[in-house]
């Protein structure tokens, strides 16, 4: 590594390096003597000249009127500065000779001019290798899986509903799925290890409320033959006590209680509860049993709230044998293109609202807080004044117990206490903007600030909708994994001759290959590696987290990187790199993935955490111990206060990485440090922009799910469309309400980004920089004369 050093080419004295500009030094390899073509000012001899183009820290030498520079090999020395630039001396010649002071003077773009280095190289090379693990995962499963048995209702030994095959349990004339408690299914913690329910292969569903606690004090035999669920093994028929079928219920054997189920996909799903004290008085329901005969069943039995909460919201699709999802998918096969455009227009509109935000997000902000003022102040005095009206017309304070809501509303003090509520948080918001104004001010000038480079990038816009599709295709691999990893397992058969029952084959193992050839030969049972699938499938589920934790990670860090390098432009839009997103997502790939994944990893390792302690809560869910839950609802808090604040950090860590390719620690600890020490203004600058944000996603949707209402409704007519004819309204308006919420947080999404984007810069703009040609500011002339400063040159 050399040094540069400047001397004189002909006649003359150069000055001294102190009266120029050189913010760096440059490097040199592999030199070389190669001649150069005279130019119109200055005649230059043979100079040494790299082979490649020199790399220097800044803008490089500037070469003054009237002397003649030359680049010769100087003694070994170090290098002064960390960051590296092209430097051709042609294009200096040329910068020169138009305006030799603004050239010298050109500031420094961290973003890019900043020599990069891969970060966390250990945690990069450890994300392969776990991508390179699920690969063989995925292998594994998709090699001994077996999907059919889990698309198809296939009971707990792996029968097939409603599948003739030579079986020691007969279900070809069962083709419904009844599971014996249906609560114990809905948790992602079956996904580790399937649903721990009893499964079994039924003829019927359940057609009504059935409990066996109802038995204890009026034991009947019939109501045990027509209403128990006992697996292939329990003959119903030899049940002659309660604490037989009480000893059949505690093992697994027999169903605890029954429900009224439909048939969906070929299971038995309890209906919706609405109305149940009417719709089921003649039977009754599981809370009226529980509570005349009590629960003995130590939690065997659920209530209704628990099959609310599992099944309620597939009674409409699950009644009149599915007509209503027939008519459902009729409806989305004729609206589906007036959907599609709805969702377009959403899309424009959206990308509208953000130019909206970039000419009144000042003015909305303001107009907002003035709003609410006037309002705190109408209320205060409408309070009061009720106030007052009533203690004239001789009202009285009685605050005991009443029926009828309405009566408070006729004591004074109800009104004074109003009125006082109000009053304060009038005071104390007014006092708030009041000494807060400068603030707001600045969080208003930001957003500004980052709506000009969104109208400056326009591609930001559309470079969410590339990560979109991986998380969905990331999505798609991890529950194909996951559905073929649940359906593995060993087949066992068994020879079964049911006209000898003294054959001494009987019960022998045999080939399952042989089935439907060798006479007598049965399937029995499927055996599961439970502990393998549970290990793979947490290693399946973690791989999701990682996955898709790193590539939001990583379309942060890409937009981060495009608003970073718009902010320290110094002439904006001019010095703005060309293609900023593609550059900055190539930044991110070539020399950041390692911060990403650890980054994501963090994330991972929180959100994997929360499904152990759901996982083992939910094994232990039935012991009481009231210490236990206790624990676990404090883990669930601090493990979601955890994962706020990794996102916290993280986002910011990508910001200063983005900007200076820091590593993830160090990032995350300057960015953690500059953001304390401007808390005010972070607090002030996340409220207005959630604010503004959150009126943008309410006005489209709502306007949107408006538009659509009356469309499908037949209330709008357009000519030359025809009108469609639907069953149900409320589908394609409730499709095009949520696509429009997507599509409105995928847009403000990148908009969040570039404020807090923006916002680091400006901090790091503010504090580092004094406006001196070394060190100038590059925010708007806006910022820099809130805080009352410009630059000296």
């Amino acid at each position: 590594m050399v040094r540069r050093s400047v001397a004189v080419a002909q006649k003359g004295t150069a000055p001294p390096l102190s009266e120029y500009y050189l913010p760096a030094e440059p490097v040199y390899n592999e030199i070389d003597v190669v001649p150069y073509k005279s130019h119109q000012t200055h005649q230059f001899p043979q100079v040494p000249r790299t082979t490649r183009r020199p790399s220097f820290h800044g803008v490089g030498p500037i070469l003054p009127q009237g002397h003649n520079f030359a680049l010769e090999r100087p003694p070994v020395q170090p290098i002064v500065g960390q960051r590296a630039a092209h430097f051709e001396l042609q294009k200096a010649e040329k910068l020169l000779s138009k305006n030799p002071e603004k050239a010298a003077k050109k500031p420094f773009n961290p973003i890019v001019l900043t020599r990069r280095g891969c970060t966390d190289v250990p945690f990069c090379m450890l994300f392969i290798l776990y991508i390179f693990g699920w690969a063989f995962v995925a292998f594994i499963a998709y090699n001994y899986g077996k999907p059919e048995r889990i698309l198809y209702p296939t009971d707990s030994w792996g029968n097939s509903c409603g599948k003739k095959r030579p079986s020691v349990f007969d279900t070809s004339e069962k083709p419904y799925l009844y599971f014996f408690d249906l609560t114990k299914c809905v948790s992602y913690t079956t996904l580790l290890s399937g649903c721990p329910t009893p499964q079994m292969c039924v003829s019927r569903c359940p057609t009504k409320y059935w409990s066996y606690v109802s038995l204890a004090r009026a034991w009947s035999v019939d109501s045990v033959q027509q209403n128990a669920f006992c697996d292939y093994t329990v003959d119903v028929n030899s049940i002659t006590t309660f604490n037989q079928l009480q000893t059949l219920v505690k093992t697994g054997k027999c169903a605890a209680y029954t429900v009224p189920s439909s048939v969906v996909l070929g299971r038995c799903v309890p209906e919706v509860i609405m109305e149940a004290t009417n719709a089921f008085k003649e039977n009754g329901t599981l809370n009226d049993m529980l509570n005349r005969f009590g629960n003995d069943a130590n939690g065997l039995v659920v209530t209704d709230s628990q099959i609310n909460e599992t099944v309620g919201v597939v009674k409409a699709i699950a009644s009149g044998d599915g007509q209503v999802l027939q008519k459902v998918v009729v409806d989305l096969g004729v609206s589906w293109w007036q959907i599609l455009s709805f969702l377009g227009i959403a899309a424009v509109v959206s990308f509208v609202w953000t130019l909206i935000m970039r000419i009144m997000g000042g003015f909305m902000i303001w107009l907002s807080i003035f709003l609410l003022l006037i309002g705190l102040g109408g209320g205060t005095w409408y309070c009061f004044n009720q106030y007052q009206m009533l203690i004239k017309q001789g009202a009285i304070n009685d605050y005991s117990f009443q029926p009828i809501l309405s009566v408070y509303f006729e004591m004074p003090n109800t009104w004074l206490t109003f009125a006082i509520i109000l009053g304060v948080l009038l005071v104390i918001i007014f006092l708030g903007v009041l000494f807060i104004r400068t603030r707001v001010s600045l969080a208003v000038a930001l957003i500004g600030e980052s709506s000009k480079a969104l109208g400056s990038m326009l591609s930001t816009l559309f470079f969410p909708i590339f990560p979109f599709a991986v998380h969905i295709a990331v999505f798609a691999l991890w529950g194909s994994v996951a559905i073929w990893l649940a359906s593995i397992g060993t087949e066992n058969c068994v020879y079964q001759n049911y006209d000898w029952p003294e054959d001494p084959m009987n019960n022998q193992s045999c080939n399952c290959q042989t089935l439907g050839t060798l006479a007598n030969c049965r399937f029995l049972n499927l055996t599961k590696p439970e502990d393998q699938i549970a290990a793979l499938q947490a290693y399946n589920l973690f791989g999701l987290f990682w996955m898709t934790c790193f590539i939001s990670a990583l379309s942060d860090m890409t937009i981060a990187g495009a608003f970073a390098s718009y902010y320290f432009a110094f002439r904006k839009p001019k010095d703005v790199p060309s293609f900023p997103v593609l550059r900055s997502a190539g930044r991110a790939i070539r020399f950041h993935m390692g911060t990403l994944a650890l980054g994501s990893m963090l994330l991972s390792f929180v959100k994997m955490l929360q499904v152990i302690l759901d996982f083992v809560y939910n094994k232990l869910k039935n012991v009481e111990n009231p210490v236990g839950k206790a624990i676990y609802r404090a883990l669930t808090c601090l493990f979601w206060c955890l994962e706020k604040i990794l996102r916290f950090l993280s986002k910011n860590a990508y910001i200063m990485t983005a900007i200076y390719g820091k590593g993830f620690c160090t990032a995350a600890r300057d960015s953690f440090t500059l953001l304390t020490r401007n808390l005010v203004r972070v607090v002030v600058l996340n409220r207005v922009t959630a604010f503004l944000l959150f009126i943008g996603k309410a006005l489209i949707t709502c306007g949107m799910g408006a538009l659509a209402f009356y469309y499908f409704t037949g209330q709008i007519r357009i000519d030359d469309l025809p009108q469609v004819k639907l069953h149900y309204y409320f589908v394609p308006v409730i499709i095009v309400i949520i696509g429009t919420y997507f599509i409105c947080d995928l847009f403000f999404q990148v908009y969040d980004m570039g404020v807090d984007t923006t916002f680091l810069c400006f901090l790091e703009d503010s504090e580092a920089n004094d406006g001196s040609p070394e060190k100038p500011f590059y925010m708007s002339d806006e910022l820099k004369r809130l805080l009352g400063k410009e630059n000296k040159f």
